[in-house]
């Protein structure tokens, strides 16, 4: 029998997108995950999941703003203490979407080479390549390798070697050390595996057909606030477009509520409760609820789909 791979999601309160990041990963876990055991959400629990998620609610212990990596490894080694929790299991990010069938088991740890190779106009100003930094310099300090395993990839971790590995440093001060890299460089010196196409970022707002273009043939899609454009919510949500196992509460979102309410026949009252919940027009609300009639249905639709934002007109 296989033994199932359990798979921890540490949350912050960070989200501008109501936390769907999550649900989004959540939903391509679903459709794509093998092997997949239970999921843990350490921090805050969206309101949209089920109770068939385990919530351990830690909180941050440092400043997000100045040590986030401090705040993770935390939240890791106080998930590492549940005995629910299975001694081998993946670390993903809420931003982190499988794009294809994946065995948890046979992921490896990816990393980017050797971060002592890497030119010095790599570091820049960035405050979290100033972690990174700092991680290769105590990497070197403490003669471990210094490969740079924080590639913005799911990651398996194990209990008790994580617990191990993260007693040797001092993550907990000043702007600390970069979690994936500590455990990578202290556990991972040889199941590891260097990057090369599997994954794809989105850190730069791009079209629908650069979108596709892009991650066609990725196993991996990794994704930043400043990736997070509307198109990129389209392709997640045309990508995804069923809720999970683990989720209670549909996608709460305008264009697509509209979408949904066309394509299920655009039932009058429906409709007029759907432009009741996003818009305040008291005179038309009122209008729309007096009746119902041709011309009524048609000045309705026509109000929800001109609300719509432009790029998601076409998705229908």
């Amino acid at each position: 029998m296989n033994k199932l791979i359990d798979v921890v999601y540490p949350i912050g309160s960070g989200s501008g997108w109501k936390n769907n990041e999550l649900r989004f990963s959540l939903r391509a876990l679903e459709k794509y995950g093998v092997n997949v055991g239970q999921i843990f959400i350490v921090g805050i629990l969206p309101d949209f999941l089920a109770s068939s998620i385990i919530n351990l609610l830690v909180k941050d212990t440092y400043n997000p703003s100045v040590n986030a990596d401090g705040n993770i490894i935390h939240k890791v080694l106080y998930a590492c203490e549940d005995k629910r929790l299975s001694e081998d299991f993946l670390f993903i990010n809420d931003d982190h979407i499988l794009l294809r069938s994946t065995d948890l088991k046979d992921i490896p740890n990816f990393h980017k080479g050797d971060m002592n190779l890497y030119p010095d106009s790599y570091w820049g100003d960035n405050y979290w390549r100033k972690r990174l930094k700092r991680t290769r310099e105590i990497l070197d300090f403490n003669d471990l390798p210094a490969n740079h395993y924080d590639c913005h990839t799911p990651i398996m971790l194990n209990k008790s070697k994580f617990r191990e590995a993260m007693k040797k440093f001092n993550y907990q001060e000043g702007g600390g050390f970069t979690m994936k890299s500590l455990y990578g460089n202290s556990v991972c010196a040889t199941n590891n595996q260097l990057l090369r196409n599997e994954k794809k970022t989105v850190f730069t707002g791009l079209s629908g057909p650069q979108l596709e273009a892009r991650l066609s043939d990725s196993q991996f899609l990794a994704f930043n606030d400043q990736g997070l454009n509307e198109s990129l919510k389209i392709w997640l949500y045309k990508r995804f477009p069923n809720s999970s196992e683990w989720e209670i509460n549909e996608f709460e979102d305008r264009n697509v509520e509209i979408i949904r309410w066309m394509e299920s026949g655009k039932n009058y009252l429906k409709g007029v409760k759907l432009f009741e919940k996003y818009y305040k027009n008291v005179n038309l609300i009122h209008l729309f609820k007096s009746g119902e009639s041709d011309y009524l249905r048609k000045k309705l639709e026509y109000k929800l789909v001109n609300s719509m934002s432009e790029q998601w007109k076409n998705v229908q």
